[in-house]
């Protein structure tokens, strides 16, 4: 998950979306938004996804800040991807195998860096890649929402329950808010929520294969490693946006080009990698035993 000066990234993700063309509504744009599992199930796929088979890339933004007891400020960025390949297994389950891409940047010139000065301490460290893919596929289905490893170690977090997405339509335009729901597990403090956008007219028109959506939100974490802020009070927040493409050509070339140049699996579904899921792998080296 992307995971600016905060105020110069709410202007750039809705000035793009104000700057569209404006999309009337039709016969398709319904006067509410579906109540029944599997309709709720169809219409949060499309809205994160797509109905296809082509993969779709969430094109990524996110800009670190400290937060202390003497104030806010911004220290770092990253610039990223979210991939994913959408599978139907059958009318009540769809999994989404997803990989994450993002490199760290300078808030100042936008170019990609391999080291940071914290301006809190003057410390200067390495920075690497955040580079995460989900083998196992995340489990979108008409009794919740759950990567298949954390759902059997955390039965009590992930519940068999219909879907009651936190929603709203306005006009043409489709509202979600949402938290991540993680587990139990990582360090604290340890929050995310986001909001997505779509348009209804395309989200209910099966002529379009793959909605345009955005999305915006913040990830509360504790200080990363990084940073090298031993035992200083306080913590980061991730502020991210992102706008989804239903080409991966489309993000920046020097994007494109950095992240083909460190993997040749940023352009491969993770649903046929080798070794264990990413959860598999955080749960070994945890130690957590399956409940």
């Amino acid at each position: 998950m992307d995971f600016d000066a905060l105020s110069r990234r709410h202007i750039g993700l809705f000035g793009a979306l104000a700057a569209l063309p404006a999309v009337p509504a039709t016969a398709q744009t319904p006067r509410a938004l579906p109540t029944a599992p599997r309709d709720i199930l169809n219409t949060m796929v499309r809205i994160g996804g797509t109905s296809g088979k082509n993969r779709v890339t969430w094109k990524t933004r996110i800009i670190v800040y400290a937060v202390e007891p003497t104030g806010v400020r911004p220290l770092v960025g990253l610039r990223g991807s979210e991939s994913a390949w959408w599978k139907k297994v059958d009318d009540d389950t769809f999994i989404r195998y997803s990989s994450t891409l993002s490199f760290f940047e300078d808030l100042e010139t936008g170019k990609f860096i391999d080291e940071f000065k914290n301006p809190l301490t003057g410390a200067m460290n390495k920075v690497g890649v955040s580079f995460i893919r989900h083998k196992e596929g995340e489990y979108y289905t008409t009794k919740g929402e759950y990567f298949g490893t954390m759902k059997k170690a955390f039965p009590d977090v992930y519940k068999d329950e219909m879907p009651a997405p936190k929603w709203k339509l306005d006009g043409d335009v489709i509202r979600i808010q949402g938290d991540s729901n993680f587990p139990p597990i990582l360090q604290q403090p340890t929050k995310e929520a986001a909001t997505q956008f779509a348009f209804a007219s395309e989200v209910f028109d099966p002529k379009v294969e793959t909605p345009r959506g955005f999305v915006s939100g913040w990830n509360i974490r504790p200080w990363e490693r990084w940073l090298d802020m031993g035992d200083r009070p306080g913590h980061v927040i991730w502020h991210f946006d992102g706008v989804k493409l239903d080409n991966a050509e489309l993000h920046d070339r020097d994007y494109l080009e950095r992240a083909r140049a460190h993997t040749p699996l940023f352009d491969k579904s993770p649903e046929f990698d080798e070794g264990p899921s990413f959860f598999e792998r955080v749960i070994q080296n945890r130690g957590v035993k399956p409940s």
